[in-house]
């Protein structure tokens, strides 16, 4: 397991649960969440523990607002497994770097921005035998208007390029897969710093899995507005969006 030489990381599932396998491992990027990242852990392990072994994997990416803390403490009241990043990796990595830990059969990826409701966790979960991958797409979708848009135009030229079957949320980060898929398939992540789950949809597309999108609920950010996608970037995110498309066209055309 190869993780970053300083990070820190913290288990107390393990000794736990002393040799059970979860049923589920609910895995989530973390930065700069400290105003909800413990309601949002809280709220998931308690919905999903009532009904299977759920192992929380909270990758954290760099943060310097005292989420860290929050996360040291929180392992101290639930059994979970934390990465602690000595710098910041960026989305992608966090997640490839999180699902090092994930021990569970199957993977739920999941923001840890409070956009998401746990409930819906069974709505995805119901399909897990049918389907290797199914995400939540995102109804009445709660982010600013230029999101929104940037969001629908890259999404039919996703579909454009790869010929895609009619997805209508490849960008949405509420998913449930097999664990053994999720790893192989992120195993080949290369090129869509900003769009992981575009790139992630499409390559277990290509590569036969079975997708399918369920309907979830989308509410505001818990802690306020995005910090990534403020009108400010959005043009260099669009160009960078747009070269990393093309780059992940040209090697599977």
């Amino acid at each position: 397991m190869a993780l970053g030489a300083e990070d820190e990381i913290i288990d107390t599932f393990t000794p736990a649960y002393r040799g059970v396998k979860p049923d589920v491992s609910v895995l989530m990027p973390v930065h700069n969440e400290v105003e909800c990242i413990e309601k949002v852990v809280t709220e998931f392990y308690g919905e999903l523990s009532r009904r299977l072994v759920t192992e929380i994997v909270c990758c954290e990416d760099g943060s310097t607002d005292g989420t860290k803390d929050v996360l040291r403490a929180l392992a101290q009241r639930l059994p979970m497994k934390v990465i602690l990043g000595a710098e910041r990796k960026g989305y992608s990595k966090a997640i490839i770097d999180g699902l090092k830990l994930a021990s569970g059969e199957y993977v739920l990826f999941v923001d840890s921005d409070g956009q998401h409701l746990p409930q819906d966790f069974w709505r995805l979960y119901e399909h897990r035998l049918t389907y290797d991958v199914v995400s939540g797409c995102r109804v009445g979708r709660s982010d600013p208007i230029h999101r929104r848009i940037m969001s629908s135009v890259f999404q039919r030229l996703a579909r454009i390029l790869f010929k895609l079957p009619r997805f209508r949320d490849v960008t949405g980060p509420y998913k449930l897969v097999r664990t053994d898929v999720a790893k192989r398939v992120s195993e080949e992540y290369k090129y869509m710093v900003e769009s992981f789950w575009t790139e992630f949809t499409i390559r277990a597309y290509k590569k036969g899995h079975r997708i399918l999108e369920v309907p979830v609920i989308h509410r505001s950010r818990i802690g306020g507005d995005t910090r990534v996608y403020k009108p400010t970037k959005i043009p260099k995110i669009v160009l960078r969006q747009l070269r990393d498309l093309l780059k992940l066209w040209f090697e599977l055309r």
